[in-house]
């Protein structure tokens, strides 16, 4: 038994040494050497972001207002209260004539069955403002279907899907957030 323990004890060691550095060091990147923090892709970065936030136990909160930010929610969003967002003065001209981003990602999943080709004006319209909106970052459109990226798998493994980030961001609980 107590060879386990310091087994154990030895992997949560080499855990946190291997996480904890990892965390700090784009803090550390940015100040010395701002180009050097960023080597790939938005999506890689965003990824890579996830991984340290979940390792380091986050909040679904948290992550959430990661999404938030980094996603490109807030450009057009504005943190809730009473459990609707707000919108920005680009949120308020982008709502013009717009179904919203629940509603705009459920017509997207028929969307994808129709040949761009055969697409009308409306379809085109929708799929051109779901890139717009950045919904591909966690969206993956392939032809006939709507899948997930590799940010969008994260988040559903960790019951974050865009529902769930609109709900707690749509609801303040403290001066926190």
């Amino acid at each position: 038994m107590k060879h386990l323990s310091t087994l154990l004890l030895g992997g949560i060691t080499a855990v946190l040494i291997l996480v904890l550095p990892e965390t700090a060091l784009p803090v550390q990147q940015s100040k010395a050497a701002p180009s050097a923090a960023k080597t790939g892709s938005p999506a890689q970065e965003s990824s890579a972001a996830l991984d340290r936030m979940i390792a380091a136990g986050k909040s679904q909160r948290e992550l959430a207002r990661y999404v938030f930010d980094a996603h490109g929610c807030k450009s057009c969003h504005t943190m809730g209260r009473e459990g609707k967002l707000g919108f920005t003065e680009r949120g308020k001209q982008a709502a013009q004539d717009f179904e919203g981003c629940i509603r705009m990602l459920t017509a997207m999943t028929v969307i994808v069955q129709v040949p761009e080709n055969r697409r009308s004006i409306q379809q085109r319209r929708k799929a051109a403002r779901f890139e717009e909106f950045r919904c591909t970052t966690c969206h993956k459109i392939a032809p006939g279907k709507m899948g997930l990226t590799e940010v969008g798998t994260k988040l559903t493994h960790v019951h974050l899907g865009c529902v769930d980030v609109e709900k707690l961001m749509a609801s303040r609980t403290g001066p926190q957030d």
